[in-house]
């Protein structure tokens, strides 16, 4: 039999070609695949809101006051983002969320989460997208803290202070992520806590807009 050697090599770099192509797909889909395994812990639940007139709205978080009355119409706390503040997301669109005005007052307002379970999974993250603008560095801050023993008293619970890079002088929201592996294992909340104290009430004016809280994990 003879056997043409041109034919007979086409047809074999073509079988190569489409093994390696099959090869190929079959990797990249799993690769897909496994880029897919985060799971939401966790999520703010501010989309699903609906503005209410004089209703302060915070989703699956609890808003409280440790310094003075906060009145809802003075926007002196946690609220929602509907009237006169709403809040722009990351590509600039106004969205629903939280902000913190503190109207030039002293306060020191906690935004606490509903409990996370950081059990059975893996690579857990904290997935902020928030900004803040006005004010001065003076006298305003915002830190972000994690209890595993809170009970409804934040005076008595123990909390750790995350990292968070710098939101300020921005007009729309940035992204920042946390990692929160050290909690594995652990039930846990997460807290906002906005703090506005200084000798010069002038510099208490910094705007804090929440525009997406959320916790991803991997399950196992």
């Amino acid at each position: 039999m003879i056997i043409n050697k041109t034919k007979y090599t086409q047809r074999l770099i073509s079988a190569v070609m489409l093994i390696s192509f099959l090869s190929f797909s079959s990797i990249s889909t799993f690769a897909k695949d496994k880029s897919k395994g985060k799971t939401v812990l966790f999520e703010d639940g501010w989309q699903e809101l609906k503005p209410l007139e004089g209703e302060n709205q915070t989703g699956n978080f609890t808003c409280i006051s440790l310094i003075g009355e906060p009145v809802q119409s003075a926007n002196k706390k946690w609220t929602s983002s509907w009237g006169n503040w709403t809040v722009n997301g990351t590509d600039g669109e106004s969205k629903h969320g939280v902000v913190m005005v503190p109207n030039k007052l002293e306060n020191d307002d906690w935004l606490i989460s509903e409990e996370i379970n950081l059990n059975d999974c893996k690579k857990p993250v904290l997935n902020i997208e928030a900004y803040s603008k006005y004010g001065t560095d003076t006298g305003n801050d915002l830190k972000i803290l994690i209890s595993t023993n809170y009970n409804g008293d934040v005076d008595t619970a123990n909390w750790d202070e995350l990292y968070l890079e710098s939101i300020h002088k921005q007009n729309q929201a940035v992204v920042r992520n946390i990692n929160l592996k050290k909690y594995l294992g652990e039930k846990v909340v997460v807290a906002f806590r906005s703090i506005h104290k200084g000798k010069s009430l002038k510099n208490l004016t910094r705007t804090t807009f929440l525009s997406k809280v959320s916790v991803s994990a991997v399950k196992k």
